[in-house]
């Protein structure tokens, strides 16, 4: 086509104004394997950028679809959190009722508090660190109530810079409730618990209990720990380290966090 128009529009459909080696065999071939190389070229580009358009659309859908069964999979684990916290606390309480206890309503306001936070202070998906501490004391308050000198608790939550930067709420719970639950009590001594913060340079939590070495201390944690660890794997992938280690005598539990980027938390 490219050649007839030439004729036509250039030479006057006139063989006499063509050079000869423009009609020569060899050169009409390779003008028309030219015309051919680039007209493939041409289309086999258009078909590559679709495709990559293609693949690029399906990963965003990917992408989309895996978040939101990751925010569905938290939400689940998330809603696993509060009956379980719930239903020690209601324990604890109930058992200083039976005492007639004078700390009853101490523990019911403390409570009342916490329950505020669980249902509406952590909605969001990330808290001031220091939210996630006031309610550490507030349960280690009531399990130390009920237990009374039986448990001897030692809190050294340190208010480093970082207090005010952002953490996935709830995580630290199940982890203080699994220490009260499984504190091996004694009644000629008190058992004493640990509890540690450092934020120095990044999130570093620790806390000890003494175990009975009976087969009940060996599922020590149970689905708190489990349901733990699922939630550090989804929220901060490679970027958290939880080391437990256990004894006869003792059970200790660290929790290692990168602290995130805020603008990433707020996203």
């Amino acid at each position: 086509m490219i050649i007839t128009g030439l004729l036509v529009l250039v030479w006057n459909c006139s063989l006499e104004g063509i050079d000869p080696a423009t009609i020569d065999v060899r050169f009409l071939q390779v003008g028309l394997f030219f015309i051919i190389l680039v007209g493939v070229a041409y289309r086999q580009l258009q078909r590559s950028l679709k495709e990559q358009n293609l693949r690029e659309q399906q990963d965003k859908i990917k992408i989309e679809t895996e978040l939101r069964l990751k925010e569905a999979e938290l939400s689940l684990l998330k809603a696993q959190v509060n009956p379980h916290f719930l239903f020690n606390s209601l324990n604890s309480i109930y058992g200083l009722s039976l005492e007639k206890s004078e700390e009853t309503p101490r523990m019911i306001m403390l409570l009342s508090e916490i329950l505020d936070y669980t249902l509406y202070g952590c909605s969001s998906e990330f808290v001031p660190i220091y939210k996630e501490l006031e309610l550490v004391e507030n349960y280690a308050a009531i399990q130390k109530g009920r237990f009374g000198d039986t448990i001897d608790l030692n809190i050294n939550l340190e208010k480093g810079k970082l207090i005010h930067e952002l953490i996935s709420p709830l995580l630290l719970l199940p982890l203080v409730e699994n220490a009260f639950k499984y504190t091996d009590r004694k009644d000629n001594e008190a058992s004493v618990i640990s509890i540690s913060l450092n934020l120095d340079e990044d999130f570093c939590f620790r806390i000890k209990n003494p175990i009975n070495y009976t087969e009940e201390s060996k599922r020590h944690g149970g689905i708190g720990l489990e349901n733990l660890r699922k939630r550090l794997e989804l929220i901060y992938p490679n970027k958290f380290n939880l080391t437990i280690k256990k004894d006869e005598r003792y059970f200790e539990v660290e929790l290692r966090l990168m602290i995130l980027n805020r603008e990433l938390c707020e996203k």
